[in-house]
């Protein structure tokens, strides 16, 4: 049995949050400087009351089977999201649903997970959906983040797509002590919402926030970024027995275009053999990688038999790769808001 993606989705919310205005938030030299080094010159934000879930539906109704949920922004921490997703999308109450929480990782884990149980005949296919809305746990002038992050939700279906196709290999990896590096400080039991976390206060850097909000270093991500992702992708495509050569298509996490870039340029990759597509949408946190293999697809990119290398990194510190090489049959791909 190969399991692999046979279908894979994405939706995003309709409200966009332009450069425009964010110059009136932040001033136009600091946009400017952060779009230039990010590549993101618009967002798309929930509305209020939209919520990852909501995304993550819409996506999993324009391909459909069952499934596993990753988010970092649940619409609840009691009852799992997935659990909700299963009523709403009508699935049948014999099928496993769960949340799995890990930020801008969680998406090639959950293949791993989803990969794992297929395989070891405990279902016969999965759907994978991720959905964020990181814009709701920002400070709206917090210019470090705001300008970054979007919101977006995903779904993928794995199950056999022939022997010889499916997951080659994974790599995972995990480092703790990056936690304080991008976290939401108050979002659980250690430390409680109070008086003093809804303070205001203005970093050296002039960006706003409270305790209550996420805070993100992006020094700290960048540097963390250029040691790990060439470790991981190397470490995959060895598990896979393959080399970067016999990669048709890179995929990574689509956190900024410079930290693509210097990930493309440690593993000496030209242009055309990695897809970016992130501009217009932000960092959109776990569906990133989602979004940027069905817009691959969408373009043409990838074809039956396609070899893939999925990377993603971030909150935690936490990484995952993924090889996969593609069936007979083409993976279906569509978009729900764009």
């Amino acid at each position: 049995m190969g399991v692999g993606i046979s279908g894979v989705a994405y939706c995003v919310p309709q409200t966009r949050l332009t450069g425009a205005e964010l110059a009136e938030r932040f001033g136009e030299e600091v946009v400017n400087r952060i779009a230039q080094s990010s590549g993101i010159y618009e967002r798309r934000v929930t509305a209020e009351g939209e919520c990852a879930s909501d995304l993550a539906e819409r996506a999993a109704r324009a391909l459909f089977e069952k499934g596993v949920f990753a988010t970092q922004t649940p619409d609840y921490l009691l009852p799992t999201t997935a659990c909700l997703l299963q009523n709403r999308l009508g699935i049948p109450k014999s099928a496993a649903a769960f949340d799995i929480n890990l930020g801008c990782s969680q998406y090639v884990y959950s293949l791993g997970v989803a990969q794992s149980m297929i395989k070891a005949g405990l279902c016969r296919r999965a759907l994978v959906m991720t959905g964020d809305t990181v814009s709701k746990i920002i400070h709206p002038l917090d210019r470090a983040v705001v300008p970054l992050f979007g919101d977006a939700g995903t779904a993928t279906i794995l199950e056999d797509v022939g022997g010889a196709a499916g997951f080659r290999g994974f790599d995972f990896g995990s480092d703790g002590a990056g936690g304080p590096s991008l976290i939401w400080p108050t979002s659980g039991l250690r430390s409680r919402p109070s008086a003093d976390t809804t303070v205001e206060r203005a970093d050296k850097y002039g960006a706003i926030r409270t305790g209550n909000d996420m805070f993100m270093d992006g020094s700290a991500i960048f540097v963390f970024t250029l040691k790990t992702v060439p470790t991981t992708v190397r470490r995959a495509l060895s598990n896979a027995g393959m080399l970067d050569s016999d990669v048709d298509l890179f995929v990574f996490h689509q956190a900024s275009q410079m930290i693509i870039e210097n990930a493309a340029k440690h593993l000496k990759l030209t242009p055309d053999r990695y897809h970016t597509h992130f501009g217009h949408l932000g960092n959109s946190g776990g569906s990133t990688v989602a979004i940027c293999m069905a817009n691959a697809l969408k373009v043409g990119k990838v074809s039956p038999g396609s070899r893939l290398l999925l990377a993603a990194f971030g909150v935690g510190f936490s990484w995952a790769s993924a090889v996969h090489v593609g069936g007979e049959k083409p993976i279906a791909f569509a978009s729900v808001g764009e």
